[in-house]
């Protein structure tokens, strides 16, 4: 029956869609699915795919830092001869933690930094003892049983006084008078002036002291009695300081921190270590800040840096799971993702360790760019970071920190300034912000770290600024368009070529099915506007408008648009037939999408700009005729728009199709004058003929 004819032809499917369902996953040219058709989305990503890319980057990321496998480095331990000469690769400068440490601890035992008080307990010891001895002499003096044998006998045995013999007798032979005045005026203040008067800290200071003993004495007295009193004080005479540990400590610990870092320039071609000799920490040190060391593969290596990694990850595809989820469920985007964290990683560990000046030449943000011009801007930002931070762990020196800094700052220049490609200008723009964020970024990490600033420097890194921005800018030119095709991502550049009027399609559309063309015309100008009010992609909205309706240049006269001075066809045919027949046109355009490589994006509009909405107008008429028509016979497949750009599309598609009815109709002015109410139909496909000097008041389009 009739019915079946306008059935069949809409369910028809395309030759080749089993194929094209298991093709390869990166083919040559991707060409979007046919939902019409038939064909599932192939390789659909799930969360169970997010999962395995965190876990398989988490290895990769991890055995690549980790991992010591740059060939050409050496195996050289402290204290041992080397076995070959070692020349620096390149200029570089570092903070020498070997030297830093050596000059704190040198500053730290200065001996400047002791802090000496005078022991007051020693000095009162050593007067007890000198005035016992003379308590003795005193009592030998007065004792007049004694013998003068025994009396020599007892002051010789003094325990801490070695008298001559001539001393002896002097000593005894002195009136009390001359006894008491050489004791109070030669023996007591000598000892003060040496014991309480001097610091004496070491056996040094002591001989010193009682070297001067004489001289302390006052000239009135004869040179036998100096003597006699420089016998008594001498032995007494020691160290009266002691050391206060904690205020001592205090000043070491300020000396050790008023230290500046050691920093060492080794320049490009400079020995580093000599066949034969021993290789000392600094020498080790340089090997290590050169990239020229074989790393250790220590267990606290390995677990910290998997544990970093494994973080990293986890944040970012989480981050992509809950805001990103058209990336995880693309696994051709999950794969993209994944390869452009790699690839400055694999070339940071393979190519620059030890180098000072590679580094800034690294094309981060060509990696920043393409993220934000194939994925997404924001997932851009986020995924900058996490390889800023990668690349500081896998430069592993003192330049790590910095150039985690320079590469998020040059890689957030480069997506702020290229977040629409539709001029080439636009990457020549981004290339200049680019190398001005680098030198700035480089210049004020120098200044910030002390380092070396001169005019060679600047220099070095002007260009190396300037050669950044150029490659960053090179790589994304050539690479965006190819990923893209190669991922089954739309690109703008591709939108600006399909919006050429000279677009193959678009000139059959314009000669075979005219009125359809200035209808995608004027349908594109309302659609792009809405993008734009919405936040939506105008250029992308723009394009699909011009597409959404190709599959009419099969039968162009079935539709309105071009029926313009002819009969209507639909008039001839029963409604199950004409409603086939439109809906037809759904998979016409999908079809010749196919056929002439329209990206994925594009080609979704074409079923999705009608949804699953119903062909009201024939429906109406099948139901004249059969009460019981099926409203399925008269529905377009779908899908329902999924993208903000689609639904754009349908709802600027349904108001210029219903306002040009009506105004063709003659409705407009009836519904102006409020004689006449909007009609139930699907205007869009409504076999009513142009009026063309119909009136459009304001107010009437409003209202419809």
């Amino acid at each position: 029956m009739d019915n079946s004819t306008g059935h069949q032809n809409s369910g028809s499917k395309p030759s080749g869609g089993a194929r094209r369902a298991l093709g390869p996953l990166l083919p040559m040219r991707t060409r979007p699915v046919s939902p019409l058709a038939g064909e599932a989305e192939p390789y659909r990503g799930t969360p169970r795919h997010l999962i395995l890319s965190a876990l398989f980057l988490t290895l990769i990321l991890s055995v690549v830092i980790a991992v010591p496998i740059v060939p050409g480095q050496l195996d050289i331990e402290p204290g041992k001869p080397a076995i070959q000469s070692v020349l620096s690769p390149a200029d570089f400068t570092y903070q020498s933690k070997v030297l830093t440490d050596k000059a704190r601890d040198q500053a730290m035992n200065d001996r400047a930094n002791e802090v000496w008080a005078l022991d007051t307990a020693v000095i009162q010891r050593q007067k007890s003892t000198l005035e016992n001895s003379l308590s003795v002499v005193e009592d030998v003096r007065q004792n007049e049983v004694l013998d003068p044998a025994s009396r020599r006998e007892r002051v010789a045995s003094l325990p801490d006084v070695k008298l001559t013999t001539e001393q002896i007798d002097l000593l005894l032979v002195l009136s009390d008078t001359s006894y008491r005045y050489w004791r109070e005026n030669a023996v007591f203040p000598t000892f003060d002036a040496a014991m309480r008067d001097r610091r004496l800290t070491s056996i040094t200071d002591v001989q010193a002291a009682r070297d001067a003993l004489p001289a302390l004495i006052m000239p009135s007295f004869t040179a036998q009695e100096k003597a006699l009193a420089v016998a008594f004080v001498s032995p007494l005479v020691t160290i009266n300081m002691a050391l206060d540990s904690e205020k001592t400590q205090e000043r070491r610990e300020q000396a050790a921190a008023n230290v500046k870092p050691v920093i060492q320039s080794v320049q490009k071609g400079e020995a580093i270590l000599r066949q034969g000799e021993i290789a000392t920490p600094e020498a080790i040190e340089k090997l290590r800040e050169a990239g020229l060391l074989i790393r250790s593969i220590s267990p606290q290596i390995v677990v910290g840096t998997i544990g970093l990694v494994s973080l990293l990850m986890i944040l970012l595809h989480l981050y992509i799971y809950r805001y990103v989820p058209q990336v995880w469920q693309r696994q051709k985007q999950l794969l993209l993702m994944a390869l452009l964290i790699l690839f400055p990683i694999v070339t940071t560990r393979f190519f620059l360790p030890g180098h000072t000046l590679l580094p800034y030449l690294l094309p981060v943000a060509s990696v920043s760019m393409l993220l934000a011009v194939l994925l997404n801007t924001n997932l851009a930002v986020l995924t900058t970071f996490v390889i800023s931070v990668l690349l500081g762990m896998t430069l592993g020196n003192v330049q790590a920190m910095d150039m985690v800094v320079y590469f998020f700052i040059t890689g957030l220049a480069g997506i702020f300034t290229l977040t629409r490609v539709e001029k080439v200008s636009a990457f020549a723009r981004a290339g200049f912000y680019i190398s001005t964020a680098s030198f700035l970024t480089a210049l004020m990490l120098r200044v910030l770290t002390g380092g070396s600033l001169d005019w060679t420097v600047i220099g070095d890194l002007s260009l190396a600024a300037i050669f950044n921005g150029g490659i960053s800018t090179s790589i994304t030119y050539v690479a965006f368009s190819l990923l893209g095709t190669l991922f089954g991502i739309t690109t703008p550049l591709q939108l600006m070529e399909l919006a050429h009027p000279d677009q193959p399609v678009l000139r059959r559309l314009m000669r075979e099915a005219p009125g359809t063309y200035h209808h995608s015309l004027v349908v594109s100008n309302l659609a792009e506007r809405a993008a734009e009010m919405i936040g939506a992609d105008p250029l992308l909205t723009r394009v699909c408008a011009y597409y959404h309706d190709i599959g009419k240049v099969e039968r162009p006269y079935y539709f309105i648009d071009n029926q313009s001075g002819r009969s209507n066809i639909h008039d001839e045919l029963n409604p199950w037939e004409s409603a086939g027949i439109i809906r037809r046109h759904v998979l016409d355009g999908v079809e010749l999408g196919q056929k002439n490589n329209l990206p994925r994006r594009v080609l979704d509009a074409i079923p999705q700009h009608h949804g699953t909405m119903i062909i009201k107008y024939f429906y109406y008429k099948a139901l004249e005729q059969n009460p019981e028509a099926n409203p399925d016979d008269f529905r377009y497949p779908g899908p329902k728009p999924q993208t903000k750009e689609n639904a754009i599309l349908m709802l600027a598609d349904g108001v210029e199709a219903t306002v040009r009815s009506m105004a063709q109709s003659g409705a407009l002015d009836k519904m102006a004058m409020g004689l006449h109410s909007l009609p139930n139909s699907d205007a869009s496909e409504s076999p009513n003929l142009y009026n063309d000097t119909a009136s459009m008041p304001d107010d009437a389009v409003a209202n419809v």
